[in-house]
């Protein structure tokens, strides 16, 4: 028998490790995070050369028999981005999932993105992929379940209790605090994680900067391509 397997498919900076780390704390998941990054940058396959190490047992379709062999002993969270699982994207794979979107405004996603990956590519704002995932998600005839990071964070009790129900979970309100600290599962993308480490719980965001304009091109650029995405997917948030 198999369990259920939920994921999360988000983009950068978009308060998804939060998210997870919630799940976590629930302790009715096996939660995995970012698998899908391990073949994307250190798979045989990778689609990206920013790192110059290959990690063992990386293949896309490698991680997906461990998701699929994780569930078989509980019901299982992955948290990724749908850029990192493109070998594989398509309805085969998404129909194998209950899926969900975490969405954030790209004003603030993005300069963020930029401070950590000054080179980051187009692929990596998670933008392009989100909405092809999205596009799969629909064409199933999966609803479009969407969190919106800052409503999210406003309102925590009622946003996870929506997205509980929506994804035939019942809701834990003790889930929603939890103790600081790095998670196993966050080492090998840990300089990314510093600020989740120090936290124990969700904290009302900032209001999104200002969008980036001309006189950032690169920023700017990805700024225009995002926000459709986006406007798209907010439109369906809890």
């Amino acid at each position: 028998m198999s369990h259920p397997i939920t994921v999360l498919w988000s983009v950068p900076r978009s308060v998804s490790t939060s998210f997870e780390r919630m799940v976590s704390e629930r302790g009715d998941h096996t939660v995995l995070d970012e698998p899908f990054s391990r073949a994307y940058y250190y798979g045989p396959d990778r689609r990206s050369q920013r790192y110059d190490s290959e990690m063992p047992h990386s293949a896309a379709l490698e991680i997906l028999e461990e998701i699929e062999d994780a569930a078989r002993e509980r019901p299982v969270f992955v948290k990724d981005m749908a850029y990192q699982a493109v070998e594989l994207l398509g309805p085969d794979l998404l129909a194998r999932f209950r899926n969900c979107f975490l969405v954030r405004d790209p004003a603030a996603t993005l300069p963020s993105l930029a401070r950590h990956w000054p080179d980051f590519t187009e692929e990596e704002t998670g933008w392009p992929h989100l909405d092809e995932a999205a596009d799969i998600v629909e064409s199933l005839g999966q609803p479009l379940v969407v969190v919106d990071a800052d409503r999210l964070c406003a309102d925590p009790a009622a946003v996870v209790g929506r997205w509980c129900d929506a994804m035939g979970l019942e809701p834990d309100p003790d889930a929603l605090t939890w103790e600081p600290g790095m998670r196993p599962e966050w080492e090998l993308w840990g300089e990314w994680h510093g600020s989740t480490t120090r936290t124990t719980g969700f904290g009302e965001l900032r209001p999104p900067p200002p969008a980036p304009g001309p006189d950032q091109p690169r920023l700017h650029a990805a700024y225009v391509r995002a926000v459709p995405v986006y406007e798209r997917l907010v439109a369906h948030a809890l």
